[in-house]
Parts: C-alpha cells; sequence; structure tokens
C-alpha cells in the first residue's frame, strides 16, 4: 500500500502556507517546496514498490541485498522509462514489465506519465535555481496538490498487479 497521509498533509500545509504568507517571497519558497515534497514522495513510492515486491517474492539474501544496493539506491529520480521502469525490468524482467504495463488502463498511464514528465522538468529548473525577485513563475501548491491524483493513481495500479504477481 502506498503511503499518502503525510504528503497530503504536507501539502495541504504548504498550500495555506502559501495562501497566507506575508509576502511575495515567502509565497515562492512554499510553492517551491511543495513540488519538491510531492517529487521526494513520487521517488519514495517508487522504491517502495520495488522493495515491497523484493521482500516478499526474493529468497536469497544476496539478491535482496542487490535490489537494494544495486537497483533502489543507484536510481535517483522519477522519469517513468528512465528510473521507474527501469527498475522494475531489472527486478520483474522484461516480459513481466510488459505484462503489468498492458493491464493498466491507457487513461492512467498517460495522465501518470505526462504528471512524471511535467515535474520532472519544472523539479530540474527549481532544483538548479534559486529565487532572486519577483520573476519566477512557481506553480501554486494547489496546482501541485491536483497532480497528485494522477501521479497516484498510476502508482497504486502499478502497486496493485505487481502485488498480484
Amino acid at each position: 500500500m502506498i503511503a499518502t497521509s503525510y504528503i497530503q498533509g504536507n501539502l495541504r500545509s504548504l498550500d495555506r502556507a502559501y495562501q497566507t504568507a506575508r509576502s511575495q517571497r515567502f509565497s515562492f519558497f512554499f510553492a517551491k517546496l511543495a513540488i519538491l515534497e510531492l517529487c521526494g514522495w513520487i521517488e519514495v513510492s517508487m522504491d517502495d514498490i520495488i522493495l515491497m515486491h523484493s521482500s516478499r517474492k526474493i529468497v536469497l539474501p544476496q539478491n535482496v541485498t542487490f535490489v537494494e544496493r544495486e537497483v533502489v539506491r543507484r536510481t535517483y529520480g522519477f522519469e517513468y522509462n528512465r528510473h521507474f521502469r527501469g527498475m522494475l525490468t531489472r527486478l520483474l524482467g522484461v516480459v513481466e514489465c510488459e505484462r503489468i504495463e498492458k493491464k493498466i488502463s491507457a487513461q492512467v498511464m498517460t495522465k501518470f506519465v505526462a504528471q512524471l514528465d511535467q515535474l520532472k522538468i519544472i523539479r530540474d529548473q527549481l532544483a538548479h535555481t534559486y529565487i532572486k525577485g519577483a520573476t519566477v513563475t512557481i506553480d501554486a501548491p494547489s496546482v501541485t496538490r491536483n497532480r497528485f491524483a494522477d501521479l497516484y493513481a498510476g502508482l497504486a495500479e502499478y502497486d496493485r498487479f505487481i502485488r498480484a504477481l
């Protein structure tokens, strides 16, 4: 099961702080933090899906260690093909990954991958700059909160189908 209560609470708190911020500068900080929080949650959730399946299905300790060290710890990011699908294919194999992808509805998959792609662009821009002045445009935390549903739906589908293996 993918944990959602903390991230939803954090995003709600950041949204309230954004709405009541004393200055535009503080609003930018809350908006930036909301995006970074969501991205962190995505990465942790992807890792958890892989690690939980590993702990349920893998018996040999050296293989569990391999998944932890070589698959999960060496994956930095949340892009679908490069990071998440890469971990899935290393754990499950290409054939099983393809079977799971076919089971996920096209609508859920399209929204999931699109949100990941969009967030990757936004996150990279924010992570490689700092807020200087009022010319910065950052999605409000409410926009970030709205992304959550599509992301959760995609992760939940993967989690559900992987648990069924």
